[in-house]
């Protein structure tokens, strides 16, 4: 199957109805060699593949954060750690925009600050609940972004609200979502809360994400998603403190 060929059969899968360019910048050899990820290429298109890449590695940034002191209002050389990373990754977004824009798209770096927003808004209006902001990010990048993969390799029946949308993605975001907003926040909340309801806080919240996601609305997502996880966790959270 050809790279063209696979775009063009995408809006069937759960993901948006633009075909994707394919400009330069080839993935690297070694890159490719993992398993499945040659398949995955070839149905995503090289460029909406880097897409998914850019919008699912924010994840991997406070995978470590359990393991390093810090106060529960988070102090200044972590704030400055926080706008670090929010500055690289909206200069990022503009130097690399060639090799992740789809055909016609004009609302890049719009999409990009509609998706820092929510976050630093989670870590800066709510001091010491600094687990919302990062639930919210964890249901932004893997929840959203894990709809797309397992709308396209999973296919199945399409949602009967949406018919660009596909049940597998919509579960691939609850179980993705879930998963990595409940560890962040667990790890996060002072005082400690038990799993049980961390898991109840954050599992609303994706699944509110999740439905908001997935309404037949073509404008980008990115900042009504991640602010429906943020209000329903902080509101949801209100009544387990």
């Amino acid at each position: 199957m050809s790279i063209s060929s696979a775009t063009r059969g995408i809006a069937n899968l759960g993901v948006p109805e633009v075909p994707a360019a394919n400009h330069g910048l080839p993935l690297p050899g070694w890159f490719t060699r993992f398993p499945g990820i040659t398949s995955v290429v070839q149905r995503l298109g090289v460029t909406e593949f880097r897409r998914r890449l850019f919008h699912m590695t924010p994840a991997l940034l406070p995978v470590g954060l359990p393991w390093i002191p810090h106060s529960d209002v988070w102090g200044t050389p972590l704030m400055v750690v926080v706008f670090l990373c929010t500055g690289s990754a909206i200069v990022f977004a503009r130097v690399f925009r060639p090799y992740v824009v789809r055909t016609g798209e004009r609302n890049w770096m719009n999409a990009v600050l509609g998706y820092v927003t929510p976050i630093l808004a989670g870590i800066l209006l709510f001091p010491g609940r600094a687990e919302l902001g990062l639930m919210t990010l964890q249901i932004l990048a893997l929840g959203d972004g894990s709809a797309t993969f397992g709308g396209l390799l999973l296919k199945g029946p399409h949602l009967p609200w949406n018919r660009r949308k596909t049940f597998s993605g919509f579960f691939c975001f609850l179980v993705a979502g879930t998963s990595a907003s409940t560890y962040c926040y667990w790890s996060e909340a002072r005082p400690a809360l038990p799993l049980s309801e961390v898991f109840s806080i954050c599992s609303t919240a994706t699944i509110c994400a999740a439905l908001v996601e997935s309404m037949p609305i073509r404008s980008n997502d990115n900042l009504r998603v991640g602010l429906t996880a943020l209000v329903a966790g902080a509101v949801i959270s209100s009544f387990f403190q």
